[in-house]
């Protein structure tokens, strides 16, 4: 088994490879492994990585240091290729991918990641690449937009940046005229604050957007939320972000959820569109579940 690290300095307030990588190479070196490091210096750059080391065909693993938007990347260069395993030591600003399977000292910890073993996991492929987690279309990837320039602020966390970012953009307009499709079998159209396509459960620093998914059932979760009364945003966003929002009575007349393989969204004008916290401005955009595409390194005893 060969070793790979790749290290986004870009990733949360300090740079991991001056942090958190030199004490884990340390650990791996002592247990007869000597990982290649790599630190990226562009975004795409570990997607790149991943798929040259990929390409030797022996086995690897290959650790993001980072947060979702990197593993994301590593994701991208890994999918499909049954020699890689991947995983991540948390170092970004919301690290939410962890979330579906254990606490981020776990996944800190060099002990048990080098024991950890791996499971495959499902991917959604979107015309702007692959994502691991979770993708939105609407005033959430508004929200990932505002946040990315927010979290770069003096003591700023990712969850209160996210908080922050909320707040500008309920300041301003709120709502898109959308077209939505679900599995070609099923149309919803009108105006949405976002629609939501999920293989994991949290994003934006913690927020439970989609409580009931799996990152290995094969399956995406997607959630339609309607334009509501501005008035009732506040409260609708708290009980969100605790994930109490399906079968809500507060909901019932604003959210669609349903589980399938694949949406298409259709804009009237361009909107934001979040992947991993990575945001672009589209007209229309696909989502698909990629199943069990690439294998995800669980911590020991996580």
């Amino acid at each position: 088994m060969r070793y790979v690290m790749i290290v986004n300095p870009a990733a949360g307030k300090r740079n991991a490879a001056d942090t958190i990588l030199p004490g884990v190479r340390h650990f791996f070196i002592e247990q007869g492994c000597h990982p290649i490091c790599y630190q990226t210096r562009q975004p795409g750059e570990a997607a790149r990585l991943t798929r040259r080391e990929a390409e030797n065909g022996d086995a690897v693993r290959i650790y993001a240091f980072g947060g979702d938007g990197t593993l994301g990347e590593v994701a991208q260069g890994a999918a499909g290729k049954n020699n890689v395993e991947i995983g991540i030591f948390p170092c970004g600003s919301g690290n939410d991918y962890i979330k579906n399977f254990g606490l981020p000292e776990d996944f800190l910890s060099p002990q048990k990641q080098l024991a950890g073993s791996s499971r495959p996991v499902d991917l959604i492929q979107t015309e702007l690449g692959v994502s691991i987690n979770l993708c939105s279309v609407g005033m959430d990837a508004m929200v990932a937009l505002y946040m990315e320039r927010i979290k770069r602020l003096p003591l700023v966390s990712g969850p209160a940046a996210y908080d922050l970012a909320l707040l500008r953009v309920l300041l301003g307009q709120i709502g898109e005229h959308m077209k939505i499709r679900i599995d070609d079998s099923e149309t919803f159209t009108g105006c949405f604050i976002f629609a939501l396509a999920a293989s994991g459960r949290f994003y934006g620093g913690g927020y439970c957007g989609a409580p009931q998914a799996l990152p290995d059932d094969g399956l995406l979760d997607f959630i339609l939320v309607r334009k509501p009364p501005l008035y009732k945003i506040p409260k609708l966003v708290g009980m969100y972000k605790a994930g109490r929002h399906i079968g809500a009575k507060e909901f019932q007349d604003i959210l669609t959820f349903r589980r399938g393989t694949k949406m298409e969204v259709v804009a009237e004008k361009p909107v934001a569109s979040n992947l991993d916290g990575e945001v672009s401005l589209i007209k229309a955009a696909r989502f698909q579940t990629l199943p069990s595409a690439v294998r995800f390194i669980v911590p020991k005893n996580v």
